[in-house]
């Protein structure tokens, strides 16, 4: 209900901005959404994709997948090794 100073919103202001927080507008909707990208992490030599799932009850999914080609280390002994 809108406050006594208030009206009440007409049909194009009662839409969500295209800006709008990815987690609320999944909430609000109550339907799944994706934001997915290619970025290269500070440092890295080899882009990596990502994808946040922003679900309805206000959980996300986050999944980061390296893109380049090879080995993830170089061959040869390792300080892990």
């Amino acid at each position: 209900m809108p406050g006594r100073h208030r009206r009440p919103p007409i049909a194009d202001q009662a839409a969500l901005p295209a800006d709008v927080d990815l987690r609320l507008r999944a909430i609000t909707q109550g339907r799944t959404v994706t934001d997915e990208g290619v970025v290269v992490l500070p440092g890295a030599e080899h882009p990596y994709a990502y994808r946040r799932l922003y679900r309805p009850d206000g959980g996300v999914d986050r999944l980061l997948e390296r893109l380049g080609p090879g080995p993830l280390h170089p061959p040869g002994p390792h300080p892990a090794d």
